[in-house]
């Protein structure tokens, strides 16, 4: 079957859901200036490092919560419920000047509008078969990639154009949450509930722990949740310390998005008779592997080299890593499931953030070898943990 033909049969919902993907993510406009409006509001820049990262642990809170609203509440309940009172925060800390107050918005913030993750992954579980899941994450991914590439720089052009005032992304980024949830609840399907009794976290837990290749899964997660982290950490501190222009780490950082808009979706369409588990293992191994480059070089060419592998193995790996973990879920548990696996990136985020940037200060040829190792690890937890769930396909 043509490409084009896989993507016809993606249901409407689907498409929905996609555009009001797009808005919303264009219009996450304050999360990449966050720092600056905090520094610029007379806060010092470990503040400021302490208030960004309390949004990060918000990311904890969503992890659980947004998995029991996903299969209690409804898909389409959860996110519009998530967007809405995220735009609510987000004017909050609009008004906010001293770094304790934004510290305390922000992970408010990152706990209510990342619980809609979690509801937004299990929908196109619901609604899209198993068969065509690859390509519908990897179209899901095109639109969040672009709508990311759009909306920083269209963020810029509001910040130079309201005289420095960072008022406007507030407003605009908090409108954009209204309006996908108001697609979400009028639009959008409410898809799987399970009962109350069924709902909780405690039965979810036991399904997960008998899981091993899921377990398998999240812990390859963590591993590539701490690679992923070092592209927009130790990778542009190391652009810089190898006295290349800052601008140009910009245009090396955005060919990960371009790569991703133009060629994600026919690499998951080319690689889909491949088996799952060995291109995931492929897609780990050259992420990782993608930072032993800069143990030959320093040069422009030696990080514009990275990327391109870097991101060939993003693509291989990201997609069909959704569609994989959906075919381990059982189907009442689908939210909890992605909740959990959120875990995994928010453990792997924190720690990048926290010990690479040290472990780069000490010993930047360590962490290449530790980015690789880790990867090598992800592709043997895929590979050699046998399949035990009976819900696996």
């Amino acid at each position: 079957m043509s490409l084009f033909s896989q993507i016809r049969l993606l249901p409407r919902p689907f498409w929905v859901l996609v555009g009001a993907t797009f808005v919303n993510r264009f219009g996450v406009f304050v999360v990449p200036f966050l720092a600056l409006f905090i520094t610029r509001n007379g806060n010092t820049a470990t503040q400021a490092g302490f208030a960004v990262a309390a949004y990060s642990v918000g990311g904890f809170v969503a992890a659980w919560m947004g998995g029991w609203m996903a299969d209690r509440l409804g898909r389409n309940v959860t996110m519009a419920v998530s967007s809405l009172a995220g735009a609510v925060c987000m004017m909050a800390m609009s008004q906010a000047v001293d770094w304790r107050a934004l510290a305390a918005l922000a992970f408010l913030t990152g706990a209510i509008t990342e619980a809609g993750q979690p509801a937004s992954a299990a929908l196109v579980q619901d609604i899209v078969p198993p068969e065509h899941r690859i390509i519908a994450y990897s179209v899901q991914r095109f639109a969040v990639n672009l709508a990311w590439s759009l909306g920083p720089a269209t963020a810029g052009f509001l910040i130079d154009g309201s005289e420095g005032s960072f008022f406007w992304l507030f407003a605009v980024d908090a409108a954009t949450s209204v309006v996908f949830g108001i697609i979400a609840w009028r639009f959008l399907p409410r898809g799987r509930r399970t009962a109350r009794e069924h709902a909780g976290w405690g039965r979810a837990w036991m399904s997960i722990r008998d899981n091993h290749a899921f377990l398998a899964l999240f812990g390859a997660c963590i591993c590539t949740a701490w690679i992923f982290r070092q592209t927009n950490t130790t990778f542009p501190l190391h652009f810089e310390r190898s006295a290349l222009p800052l601008h140009l780490c910009g245009l090396v950082l955005a060919l990960n998005g371009v790569m991703i808009c133009l060629f994600e979706v026919p690499l998951a369409n080319g690689l889909r008779t491949w088996p799952v588990k060995r291109v995931l293992a492929l897609g780990y191994v050259l992420m990782g592997a993608s930072f032993l480059v800069f143990l030959a070089s320093g040069s422009l060419g030696a990080f514009v080299l990275m990327m391109i592998v870097f991101t060939f193995g993003e693509m291989s790996a990201f997609s069909r890593q959704q569609a994989y973990s959906a075919s381990l879920s059982p189907e009442d548990m689908r939210g909890r499931y992605v909740g959990f696996q959120n875990l995994a990136w928010c453990t792997g985020n924190t720690a990048s953030s926290a010990l690479g940037m040290m472990l780069y200060d000490h010993h930047s040829t360590v962490l290449w070898v530790l980015n690789a190792t880790l990867g090598i690890a992800a592709a043997l937890l895929i590979l050699y943990t046998r399949k035990t769930s009976s819900h696996e396909s």
